[in-house]
């Protein structure tokens, strides 16, 4: 699969991203798309939500939602904005998050393949 093709399969801006943030240079771009399979941040996102840990588990989510953002990962970023926006509220349930988390499995699941399959 090239480049171009990823928005078929996932919600991602390809051309905004390629101009805004990567000076047109797509293998700049791959490159950064890449990282995100070697990343762990979103385990450890569903760890410290696991354990509790919100402060920890905030940063994380915040820490995604920028990186998908500047990715062009549109849905991923919007998923991660609003658990950013959950945990920084108060009397948030345990429940809820999890639940956000949840959600938000299938579309990173899908993106991780996607990109790994990029030529």
């Amino acid at each position: 699969m090239n480049l171009q093709e990823l928005p078929q399969y996932i919600s991602i801006d390809v051309a905004g991203s390629l101009e805004d943030r990567f000076m047109g240079s797509e293998a700049l771009y791959v490159r950064f798309l890449r990282k995100l399979l070697t990343s762990t941040d979103f385990a450890a996102l569903q760890e410290l939500a696991a354990a509790g840990d919100w402060q920890e588990a905030l940063r994380r989510a915040h820490n995604l939602k920028g990186v998908c953002a500047n990715l062009g990962l549109t849905d991923l970023s919007a998923a991660f904005a609003g658990l950013v926006q959950l945990l920084r509220g108060e009397g948030f349930q345990p429940q809820q998050v999890q639940c956000r988390l949840a959600a938000i499995v299938p579309e990173w699941e899908k993106t991780l393949r996607c990109i790994e399959a990029l030529d």
